[in-house]
C-alpha cells in the first residue's frame, strides 16, 4: 500500500519531467529511483548541441508531423510515414534512454533502480534498462510498438525478466483506490488514479511514443 503511494509521487514527477520534452511526437518523461531517491530524470528529445526536434531536428518526426498535417510536397523522404515506426532512424534520445546515460554520466550506479516512465518502455528501451540493471519499471500510459507476434513474444521475454515470479516489477501503474479497498487507509496526493488508462477522465497523455 505504501509502494503504490510512493509509485504516484514518482509518477506525478515523471509527468512533470515530460512537459519538459521537445519532440513533434508524443511528450515522455522518466525518472530513476534507488533507494528511494531520485537519481536521474530524462525527457525525449534530440541530443545535447543538436537542433531540437520542434525546430525540425528530427528529419523523420518532422516528415511524419508534415504527413499528418497533409503537406506531403514538404517531406524530406515520404517513405517515413507509412508502415513501422522506424524508431531506428529516429533521432531523438527516449526518456528511458536519457534518464539511463544523465546517471551514467555522473558515474551513478543504477543496478536495483525504479524506472518510473509515462508511457510503457519501446523495445529498446526496456532492453537497455534490463542491461542497466533495472529492476523494476512502473508505467502509466501502455504503448505497443507494434503487431507481430515476434516482436510481441521478445518484448514478453524481457517483461518476464524483469517480474521474475513477481508481477510489480513490471507493471502498470497501481490505482490507490483499488488497493486501498476493505482498509480504513485513505487515498494520498498525488492521485493519479484517474490518469490510468481506461479509466474516466483518462490523462492528456495518453498515446505513445511516436
Amino acid at each position: 500500500m505504501r509502494q503504490v503511494q510512493w509509485d504516484h509521487y514518482y509518477m506525478s514527477i515523471a509527468r512533470t519531467v515530460a512537459t519538459r520534452a521537445n519532440c513533434t511526437g508524443s511528450r515522455v518523461g522518466a525518472v530513476l529511483v534507488a533507494d528511494n531517491r531520485i537519481i536521474a530524470t530524462g525527457f525525449n528529445g534530440t541530443p545535447a548541441g543538436f537542433p531540437n526536434c520542434l525546430d525540425g531536428g528530427c528529419v523523420r518526426c518532422r516528415d511524419r508531423a508534415l504527413f499528418k498535417a497533409g503537406r506531403i510536397k514538404d517531406m524530406a523522404d515520404k517513405n517515413l510515414a507509412k508502415g513501422p515506426k522506424q524508431l531506428d532512424i529516429c533521432i531523438c534520445v527516449h526518456a528511458e534512454a536519457n534518464a539511463l546515460l544523465s546517471a551514467a554520466r555522473a558515474g551513478t550506479r543504477t543496478d536495483g533502480a525504479v524506472l518510473y516512465a509515462t508511457h510503457k518502455p519501446c523495445f529498446g528501451c526496456l532492453k537497455e534498462a534490463i542491461q542497466a540493471g533495472v529492476e523494476r519499471v512502473v508505467y502509466l500510459n501502455d504503448y505497443i510498438a507494434s503487431d507481430k507476434e515476434s516482436y510481441l513474444a521478445q518484448y514478453e521475454l524481457l517483461a518476464e525478466h524483469l517480474r521474475n515470479n513477481d508481477a510489480r516489477n513490471f507493471e502498470q501503474l497501481s490505482r490507490q483506490r483499488e488497493v486501498l479497498k476493505g482498509t480504513e487507509a485513505t487515498v494520498r496526493d498525488p492521485d493519479l488514479d484517474r490518469d490510468i488508462q481506461g479509466t474516466e477522465g483518462e490523462g492528456s497523455l495518453a498515446g505513445g511514443p511516436s
